[in-house]
C-alpha cells in the first residue's frame, strides 16, 4: 500500500512538472487549507489552489492526518502546512486562506517561520451555523481578493470533506 501511495505521489509531481499549461498559470497564486473529521475520527486535511482566481484541481492535495488521534484542528493544520512546504518542487503561494481564526494563522506562521518564509495569511472565520462572518489578516488582500477568498474557502471544505468522508467509508469496510 505505502509503495502504491509512493508511486502515485511520484507520478501526481510527474504530471505537474509535465504540465504544459503550468507556464501560463504562473499569476497570482492562492492556496487554502482545512482540515475535516468527526470528533477526531478519519481526521483529513485539504489543500486547493487557485491561479488567478479560478480553481487549478490538478495541483488540489489531501492530507491524511498521523499526528493526532483525537480533535485538535491546529495541530492538524500545522501538520499539513509543514508537509506541503517540505515540497520544494511545488510552486509557494502568493496568498494563504485558512479556515479558522488567531490560533489556526498562528500557526501558520509558525510553520511558514520554520521554513523562513513570509507569505501573507489570511483566515476565515465561521459563525455558529459555520458561516463566514469575517475575515481576518491583511486588510489590502482581504479588499482586492474578498470574493476569491471566499470561493476558495468554501471550495477547500467541500474537498475536505469529501476527502474524511473517504476515510470514514474505506475504515467503516475495513471493518
Amino acid at each position: 500500500k505505502k509503495t502504491l501511495e509512493a508511486l502515485l505521489h511520484i507520478h501526481d509531481i510527474a504530471l505537474i512538472k509535465q504540465d504544459p499549461s503550468a507556464e501560463k498559470r504562473s499569476g497570482f497564486r492562492m492556496e487554502a487549507y482545512d482540515i475535516a473529521h468527526l470528533s477526531g475520527e478519519s481526521m483529513a486535511g485539504a489543500m486547493v489552489v487557485s491561479i488567478d482566481g479560478e480553481f487549478v484541481k490538478n495541483y488540489y492535495r489531501r492530507f491524511r492526518i498521523y499526528g493526532y488521534d483525537d480533535a485538535h484542528d491546529v495541530g492538524a493544520l500545522a501538520e499539513v502546512l509543514r508537509r506541503r512546504l517540505a515540497h520544494e518542487e511545488w510552486p509557494l503561494p502568493d496568498l494563504i486562506v485558512l479556515d479558522g481564526a488567531v490560533a489556526q494563522r498562528n500557526a501558520a506562521e509558525k510553520a511558514l517561520k520554520e521554513y523562513n518564509l513570509s507569505i501573507p495569511i489570511v483566515s476565515v472565520v465561521k459563525n455558529e451555523r459555520h458561516r463566514p462572518e469575517r475575515i481576518e489578516g491583511r486588510a489590502e488582500m482581504i479588499k482586492k481578493y474578498e470574493k476569491e477568498i471566499l470561493a476558495l474557502n468554501q471550495e477547500v471544505h467541500r474537498f475536505a470533506i469529501q476527502y474524511h468522508k473517504h476515510m470514514r467509508r474505506k475504515k467503516f469496510l475495513s471493518r
